[in-house]
C-alpha cells in the first residue's frame, strides 16, 4: 500500500501546473536553506496525498499553507519531460512562456509579463535563481538543470522578497543538497530520437559525523531538430558541493559549478515552413529561396539566403556559501555568491547573422533573518546586495541594415526587506512587508549603426553588395564612411552610418510593498488575498539622442482557496487575479534625430490582466491518480502607444513598421506611431489546461508497472509582441506519455516515453525582421522525441 501511494503521488508533483501537492521521495521534503540530516526523524506518511515543503518565501512551509500562486516541479517530472533548459519549462508549467530570442538569451513571460530581452543592456522581467542566488542576465540561465530537488515558479509581482526585475514573478531553482551520515547515489541514462544520448549522475559520501560532499553533473548529445542541423544540444555541467554542521545551530553549504553549451545553438524557421516537413531551419535552400524572394524596398535590392554557419561556445561558472545559524530569535542565513558568465557564439536563430562576445561578472550577498514559524508575531527581514559588470562585443547583420559595438555596463543595487506576520488568533493572520531598491547603473557604447538605401530612379538596385558579416570588417567599413549617405556599390546604392557613443549614469529608486490576510477555514483550508507591487528599473541603449527609459511597475491582487477533502483524497485550489501593469518596456527599432536606425527600449504605457486559475488533484484509488488544471486569462493592453521608424530612403513610399496594429506616420514622414491600445499581449493565452492521469498495476514479488499520461492544451496566442497574424499561434493540444517498470525496492527503473505524440509544430517566439516587414522568424518547441530511460540507484 505505501509503495502504491508513493508512486501514485509522484504523478500530482510531475504533472499538475500549479502548487505541486505530492512528492515521490524523501529528499523534496527538505528545505533548500538546510542541510538534509538523515539521522534526525523525517516526516512520516500519511495516507493519502501528501505535502511538499517549499521555500518560495524565504522559509519553509507546507506549499498547501503558503499564501501565494506557486507551482512546484519535482526532480521526477523534470527528467520524463526532458527538460534539460530553460526553454523546456513550458511543458511542466504552463502558465510560464520561454522562448530563444537571439541564441542564448532566454525571454520568459508569466501570464503575459514578460520582455523581449536582446542584449546586455536588457534585463529580465522574471527573476531567475539557483539555490536563493539570483542570476542577472538572461542569458546565463543555462547549465542547472540536473540533479534538482525541485523548481518553484511564483506567479505575480515579488517586489518585497525578490524585489527588482520580478514584475511578472520569480523561477528558482532547488538544487539537491548533501546529506549528512549518507552513502548514495544514482545513474540515469537515456538514449532517444535525433540521437539524444544523456548521462546524468550524482553521488553523496559522507565525511565524519557532521559533513558531506555530493558531486553531480550531466553531459547531453543530441542532434538538431531543424533540417539543417540547428536546435542541437550540446553541453556538460557540474556541480560540487559540501556540507558541513559545526553545532546543531549551525550549518554550511558550499557549491560550486560549471557548465558548457556548445553546438550549433538554437534554431529557426519561416511561418511558411511550419507544418509542411520536419522543422526547416535558415540554412535549408527552402528558406533560402523565401529568402531570396523577399525585396527590401529601401535597399531596392532582395535578400541573399543565409549561408553562415552558427556555433556555440559559452561557459557559465559560479560559487556561493550559505551559512544558517539558528539563534533564540530565529535562523540567520548569510548568502554571499559569485557568478561569470562567457558568451562566444554566433548564432542566426532570429534569421539574422547574431555575432556576440560577453564576459559578465556578478557579486551579491544576503543577509536576512527569519524568526520561528510560530507566536504571535512572525518576521523576516535583511538586505541584499548586487554588482554586475558586463562587457560585451556584437554584431546584428540584416544584409542591409547592420549594428555592431561595444557596450561597458555596470549595475549596483542595494536593498533592505522585510516581512512582518501577525498571527492575531489561531486561525487568522495578516501580514505586511516592504522593500526598498536603490539601482544604480552606467554604461559606456561605442557601437556603429548602417544601412544600405537605394537612391537610383526607379529605386532598383539588385545585384547590389551587402554589409560585411564579420565583425571586424564591419567596423572598419562604417568607420571609413562619414554619417551622412554616400555612394556604396556600383549599383545606385548608398551608405547610411551612425555612430552612436553613449556614457550615462542613474539612479533609480523604490520602495515596493505587501499586504495580505490569511484564514484557515477549516482543518485543511485556507483562504488569503493579497496585494504586491514589484518594479524593474529603467536603464540604457545605444543612441544618438536620449538614451535612457523609465522603470516599469506593476500592481497585483490575488484572492486564493487551497484546500484537501475526502479524507486527504481530494485537493482542490482556486486562484483569482487582477494585475496592472504600468510603464512596460518593449524593445523595437526606431528613427534617430539624424536618419539613423537604433534599436531602442521605450515605456509604452499601461496594461491589465485578470483571470482565474484553478486546480484539482484527486487520488481515486490506492493506485489511481487524477489532476485537472485550469487558467483563464483576460489580458488587454488598455494604452500601448510607441514610435517606430519610416525605413525609406527620401523619395521612396513609406516603409510602415513590423505590426498588426494601426500604425500613422508623421508629418515629417520619419516615424510611425504605432498604437496597440486595446490588443491581447503577446504570450498571453486566453486558456490554458492540462490533464494527467497515474495507473499503477501492482506485480506483486516482480514489482509494479506504472502509466503515465498528460495532455495539455492552449489557446490562440500571440508569440511576438508586434502582434502581427503571423505571429499567431492557433489553439492546440499536446500530449505526453509514459511507461515505467519498477522492481521492488525501486533500486532500479527502466521506462520508455514519447512526447509531443502528434508532432505537433508549435511556435515559441516570433521575430520579425523589424526593416524587412512582412518576413517573419519563429522560433519552434521541441518536435515528438521518444526514448528508453534508465536508473540505478545506489
Amino acid at each position: 500500500m505505501k509503495a502504491c501511494l508513493k508512486t501514485s503521488v509522484s504523478l500530482s508533483v510531475m504533472m499538475i501546473a500549479s502548487p505541486v501537492w505530492a512528492q515521490a521521495s524523501q529528499d523534496a521534503k527538505t528545505p533548500a536553506s538546510t542541510v538534509v540530516d538523515s539521522t534526525q526523524p523525517q516526516e512520516t506518511t500519511v495516507a493519502g496525498l501528501q505535502d511538499i515543503i517549499v521555500t518560495a518565501q524565504r522559509r519553509s512551509e507546507n506549499l498547501q499553507n503558503a499564501a501565494i500562486a506557486v507551482t512546484a516541479v519535482s526532480s521526477d517530472q523534470l527528467i520524463r519531460s526532458g527538460v534539460t533548459d530553460a526553454t523546456k519549462l513550458t511543458a511542466v508549467a504552463p502558465s510560464l512562456q520561454v522562448g530563444t530570442v537571439t541564441g542564448a538569451y532566454n525571454s520568459f513571460y508569466l501570464r503575459g509579463v514578460g520582455n523581449f530581452a536582446t542584449t546586455a543592456l536588457n534585463d529580465a522581467a522574471i527573476a531567475f535563481s539557483v539555490d536563493g542566488v539570483f542570476i542577472a542576465r538572461p542569458s546565463s540561465s543555462t547549465g542547472v538543470f540536473y540533479d534538482l530537488e525541485r523548481i518553484e515558479v511564483l506567479k505575480g509581482p515579488q517586489g518585497t522578497l525578490y524585489g527588482r526585475n520580478a514584475t511578472g514573478g520569480a523561477i528558482n531553482i532547488i538544487t539537491a543538497k548533501p546529506k549528512l551520515g549518507e552513502f548514495g547515489g544514482y545513474l540515469i541514462g537515456e538514449y532517444g530520437n535525433y540521437d539524444r544520448r544523456q548521462l546524468q549522475a550524482a553521488i553523496n559520501v559522507p565525511v565524519g559525523n557532521d559533513g558531506a560532499v555530493r558531486v553531480a553533473g550531466q553531459v547531453t548529445r543530441r542532434d538538431g531538430f531543424y533540417s539543417d542541423g540547428t536546435g542541437d544540444e550540446r553541453s556538460e555541467a557540474g556541480r560540487m558541493q559540501i556540507a558541513l554542521r559545526s553545532s546543531q545551530s549551525l550549518r554550511l553549504r558550499v557549491s560550486f559549478d560549471y557548465s558548457h553549451q556548445g553546438g550549433l545553438g538554437p534554431g529557426g524557421t519561416y511561418p511558411d515552413l511550419i507544418n509542411k516537413d520536419r522543422q526547416i531551419g535558415f540554412l535549408d535552400p527552402r528558406a533560402g529561396a523565401i529568402a531570396a524572394s523577399t525585396f527590401i524596398g529601401f535597399a531596392g535590392n532582395f535578400l541573399k539566403p543565409l549561408t553562415t554557419r552558427p556555433y556555440f561556445n559559452n561557459r557559465y561558472y559560479g560559487a556561493s556559501v550559505q551559512a544558517d545559524l539558528d539563534t533564540s530569535i530565529g535562523t540567520l542565513t548569510f548568502l554571499p555568491a559569485y557568478r561569470r558568465s562567457e558568451l562566444d557564439l554566433l548564432s542566426i536563430a532570429s534569421g539574422l547573422v547574431n555575432t556576440q562576445q560577453e564576459k559578465d561578472d556578478q557579486v551579491s550577498g544576503e543577509l536576512r533573518l527569519a524568526s520561528p514559524d510560530r507566536g504571535l508575531i512572525r518576521y523576516l527581514v535583511g538586505i541584499y546586495g548586487i554588482h554586475e559588470d558586463i562587457r560585451s562585443k556584437y554584431l546584428f547583420n540584416e544584409q542591409y541594415f547592420g549594428a555592431n559595438g561595444t557596450n561597458n555596463a555596470n549595475t549596483d543595487s542595494i536593498a533592505a526587506f522585510g516581512r512582518l506576520t501577525f498571527a492575531l488568533t489561531d486561525r487568522f493572520r495578516i501580514n505586511a512587508g516592504a522593500r526598498y531598491t536603490v539601482d544604480r547603473k552606467s554604461v559606456m557604447t561605442d557601437s556603429y549603426q548602417a544601412n544600405v538605401l537605394c537612391f537610383s530612379p526607379n529605386h532598383l538596385c539588385i545585384g547590389g553588395p551587402s554589409l560585411p558579416e564579420d565583425y571586424g570588417a564591419f567596423e572598419q567599413f562604417a568607420s571609413a564612411r562619414p554619417a551622412f549617405p554616400t555612394p556604396f556599390g556600383t549599383t545606385g546604392n548608398f551608405v547610411s552610418i551612425t555612430h552612436p557613443i553613449v556614457n550615462a549614469e542613474r539612479t533609480f529608486k523604490k520602495l515596493t510593498w505587501r499586504g495580505g490576510v490569511e484564514f484557515d477555514a477549516g482543518q485543511r483550508s485556507l483562504i488569503y488575498a493579497t496585494v504586491e507591487t514589484g518594479f524593474k528599473a529603467g536603464g540604457f541603449f545605444s543612441s544618438i539622442d536620449d538614451p535612457t527609459y523609465q522603470p516599469e511597475t506593476i500592481t497585483a491582487y490575488t484572492v486564493g482557496s487551497k484546500n484537501r477533502f475526502l479524507d486527504n483524497r481530494l485537493q482542490l485550489n482556486l486562484e483569482a487575479f487582477y494585475w496592472d501593469y504600468r510603464n512596460q518596456q518593449v524593445s523595437t527599432f526606431r528613427t534617430n534625430s539624424i536618419g539613423g536606425t537604433e534599436f531602442v527600449t521605450q515605456n509604452v504605457g499601461k496594461a491589465r490582466f485578470y483571470g482565474l486559475e484553478a486546480d484539482a488533484n484527486i487520488l481515486a484509488t490506492p493506485t489511481t491518480l487524477l489532476t485537472v488544471n485550469a487558467q483563464y486569462l483576460n489580458a488587454r493592453n488598455t494604452s500601448f502607444v510607441y514610435t517606430s521608424a519610416n525605413q525609406s530612403p527620401p523619395g521612396s513610399p513609406p516603409s510602415p513598421p513590423a505590426t498588426g496594429c494601426p500604425a500613422t506616420l508623421s508629418t515629417d514622414v520619419r516615424t510611425y506611431t504605432v498604437n496597440c491600445s486595446g490588443f491581447t499581449p503577446a504570450q498571453a493565452p486566453k486558456w490554458l489546461i492540462t490533464l494527467g492521469a497515474q495507473q499503477t498495476v501492482e506485480l506483486g514479488s516482480a514489482g509494479k508497472l506504472v502509466f503515465n499520461a498528460q495532455a495539455r492544451h492552449q489557446s490562440r496566442t500571440f508569440t511576438g509582441s508586434e502582434l502581427l497574424n503571423s505571429e499567431i499561434q492557433r489553439a492546440y493540444w499536446i500530449g505526453d506519455g509514459e511507461i515505467s517498470y519498477h522492481p521492488v525496492g525501486d533500486r532500479f527503473t527502466i521506462a520508455a516515453y514519447v512526447n509531443n505524440v502528434t508532432n505537433k509544430q508549435i511556435v515559441a517566439q516570433s521575430i520579425p525582421f523589424p526593416i524587412y516587414f512582412p518576413l517573419v522568424a519563429q522560433t519552434l518547441r521541441p518536435p515528438r522525441t521518444y526514448g528508453v530511460r534508465a536508473q540505478v540507484k545506489f
